[in-house]
């Protein structure tokens, strides 16, 4: 059976609290563009990207240990089906390994979609870099439209 879930990790020199502030700086690491609340339970927010979008509510916080965003919308104009990541989630995991902290991200049903590889590319990048960056450096590289 094919996975259903994308799944990436950093490990970086900072505490759990703050690795839960810097994912929720999304404005700072993925998308320019971002209209809304990013930080706590039941707040909801859009990123735009020209004239695709995803609308997203976090649905659980535990805090510095967990953030789950479920994409409540969408607008995907480069794809077959514009909707395409409408109800899929997103899970951030916060943990301490070896006087390190470990973020995990798994977004789960993307691998099922028909933008799999190229979101899974994008997604990767978004983690691996711009945030990885974000957290060492002080900036990360999100998109600018």
């Amino acid at each position: 059976m094919k996975n259903q879930e994308f799944n990436c990790s950093i490990t970086v020199n900072i505490t759990p609290k703050e690795a839960f502030k810097m994912i929720s700086r999304v404005s700072e690491w993925w998308i320019m563009e971002v209209e809304g609340k990013t930080k706590k339970l039941n707040d909801e927010f859009t990123v735009r990207a020209g004239t695709t979008w995803k609308s997203f509510k976090i649905t659980e916080v535990i805090p510095d240990k967990k953030i789950v965003w479920l994409v409540s919308d969408c607008n995907l104009p480069w794809n077959t089906d514009l909707k395409e990541w409408k109800g899929t989630q997103i899970v951030w995991e916060i943990s301490t390994e070896n006087n390190s902290t470990k973020i995990n991200f798994t977004h789960i049903g993307l691998s099922k979609l028909d933008c799999g590889n190229q979101c899974m590319n994008s997604w990767g990048g978004y983690i691996k870099q711009s945030l990885f960056k974000l957290i060492t450096e002080g900036k990360g590289l999100p998109n600018k439209f």
